[in-house]
């Protein structure tokens, strides 16, 4: 089975010669759950970024749900992330003046599939009956929330979720992880995440970790001193 994301050979170098990526090769699968990290400047959101077509590489090649993306039109580009990918910021992204209906509305009215209904995700992340409520008026881990039930709401082949948990306490930041552990393992999601901390990595499948632009490591997920350890290692130049 094709995978659902597959990175090949990708580069990405900015003005002045900032070298971001270098040859960065990555498969992700069905339904599989993948954390990403590295200390500040590793190339983890150029990664995401790249991954999810919010930035071109500068050479390789990037295939998302089938399609090559990398050389795209930004027209279609635009319409097949649309269609195809959902988002999950440390920052919400969504419109504190309008509903939680209305945030979830919102991919419909940019002409984005609904193969799922308001009331069945809301349902699912624990929010039944807030459809009405401003999401002005909702705590951080309940807008988080918000923001999975519309990344989920079109149906997505894979989820990007950029520091989910990184504006959230601990037992909140473990309820959202929970949504995304479930969104791959019940709906097969795939959820590619990237994160500075261990305890929300503990809840993928694979461990991907970056040193340079580089992948330093690629593992099944182990426990979180584990990953604390590995980071750390990868970070000083030495892979544990």
């Amino acid at each position: 089975m094709e995978p659902v994301l597959a990175l090949e050979n990708v580069a990405r170098v900015f003005p002045r010669g900032i070298v971001a990526l270098r040859q960065v090769s990555l498969t992700v699968g069905a339904g599989e759950f993948v954390a990403v990290m590295g200390a500040t400047g590793s190339g983890k959101s150029t990664l995401l970024h790249c991954a999810a077509g919010l930035d071109r590489p500068t050479s390789g090649s990037v295939r998302l749900a089938g399609r090559e993306i990398s050389r795209m039109r930004e027209r279609p580009l635009t319409r097949w992330r649309r269609d195809r990918v959902g988002f999950v910021f440390q920052s919400y992204n969504l419109l504190s003046e309008l509903t939680v209906r209305q945030n979830l509305a919102l991919p419909g009215r940019l002409g984005a599939p609904r193969r799922r209904g308001v009331e069945e995700v809301l349902a699912a992340v624990g929010l039944d009956g807030t459809g009405r409520r401003p999401v002005g008026e909702l705590s951080g881990g309940q807008r988080q929330r918000v923001a999975i039930a519309r990344a989920l709401v079109t149906g997505p082949s894979v989820i990007f979720a950029d520091e989910p948990t990184g504006a959230l306490d601990p037992a909140t930041g473990g309820q959202i992880l929970g949504l995304l552990r479930r969104a791959a393992d019940r709906d097969g999601v795939t959820v590619l995440m990237v994160t500075h901390d261990p305890a929300a990595a503990a809840w993928s499948d694979r461990l991907v970790l970056l040193r340079d632009g580089t992948v330093a490591a690629d593992t099944v997920t182990p426990d979180a001193l584990t990953i604390a350890g590995r980071l750390q290692s990868v970070s000083a130049g030495a892979i544990a």
